[in-house]
């Protein structure tokens, strides 16, 4: 327990108003103050700025928790919003290792997601954002700013970078100000039925851009359940959560052996279709209704031994150029895309 500094003795009492004015402390104005409120008998702020170095020092580098010579009960104050400007700064250094090392993000549990649009998609998705950090000066029109500020009641420590730390920990060509570091999720397969309308089975996908679009395109076409068969790539891939627009935290995603996915999709008595341009059949003629699942192989291979002695039903994307196959993208947007016309 650090002292009581006396200069908290200028805080409101409890019990006078819920909602305060930012107050001052011995001549030092506590900007960007969010709330000052009753809350369970006790005062607690809110989103405090930091406005002088003097009481940055008295609030222990950000944090500062002491019984109330004005309540005495305890007074809680979150971390000071100081802009972190040093490249060498512990958390710029640990944002870099998270987007560099996939062993890092597994030990940790954690990844790195960009972007408004995506930290926004998982926090519908109702994932858990432990830390978001914001850049004034490489956000558009302050819409990292005003993401930030929407963002205060939500439990996570929300800091703010300068330009070159920001640059540092920053992965996209192009960014509106926004970083936060995620707690990753198990991908393990569902043990429960889920009988899933549409699935789609992705064999030994290796390229994190590719995974990325394919999950936008199967989200936005209603896939039920997606499946990674032996991926060689990480999923928490910063280039992942980038392509996909954070859509990846809203889909059923599981990954496994090729034999254990294979079991899930006998198991959940789907209609397995492969995809080979030796087929004759066009994959509208395929007839396509619920409970389906349609498995693709990676762009370099295609499916092998494994899945070529398993599957039964196969069907061809007919193509008229000169073109030898399409991008994986390309070709599950065709497939999805009958499949909903299909069932219309």
């Amino acid at each position: 327990m650090v002292p009581v500094d006396p200069r908290f003795d200028s805080l409101p009492r409890k019990g006078e108003r819920d909602l305060y004015d930012p107050p001052v402390i011995s001549g030092y104005t506590v900007s960007q103050v969010c709330y000052v409120l009753n809350y369970k008998h006790e005062l607690v702020m809110v989103g405090i700025g930091l406005a002088d170095e003097a009481f940055w020092r008295v609030l222990h580098k950000g944090f500062f928790v002491t019984g109330s010579p004005s309540t005495g009960k305890t007074l809680f104050l979150e971390q000071v919003k100081q802009i972190i400007s040093s490249t060498t700064n512990p958390k710029v250094k640990e944002l870099v290792r998270l987007r560099q090392s996939p062993r890092r993000r597994r030990d940790l549990g954690l990844f790195v997601a960009e972007g408004v649009t995506e930290v926004d998609a998982l926090f519908r998705a109702g994932r858990k954002v432990r830390e978001i950090y914001c850049c004034e000066s490489f956000a558009e029109s302050a819409q990292g700013s005003e993401f930030l500020e929407s963002r205060n009641e939500d439990d996570c420590l929300a800091l703010k970078l300068g330009s070159e730390a920001f640059a540092k920990a920053s992965y996209k060509n192009s960014s509106d100000g926004v970083l936060a570091i995620v707690e990753s999720w198990s991908l393990d397969l569902p043990a429960v039925p889920q009988s899933p309308s549409l699935a789609l089975v992705l064999d030994e996908i290796e390229k994190p851009g590719n995974l990325g679009a394919i999950l936008r395109t199967a989200e936005a076409f209603g896939v039920s359940n997606l499946l990674l068969s032996e991926p060689v790539l990480d999923f928490f891939n910063p280039n992942v959560v980038r392509s996909s627009r954070g859509l990846m935290a809203s889909l059923r995603v599981n990954a496994g052996t090729k034999n254990e996915v294979y079991s899930w999709l006998e198991k959940e008595e789907l209609r397995v279709v492969g995809t080979s341009a030796k087929s004759s059949k066009p994959y509208w003629d395929l007839g396509l209704g619920k409970g389906t699942a349609f498995v693709l192989g990676s762009e370099k291979e295609g499916l092998g031994e494994f899945w070529k002695e398993r599957i039964r039903e196969w069907a061809c994307i007919p193509m008229e150029g000169d073109a030898s196959s399409l991008n994986l993208n390309a070709s599950a947007a065709c497939l999805l895309a009958e499949f909903n016309r299909s069932v219309a």
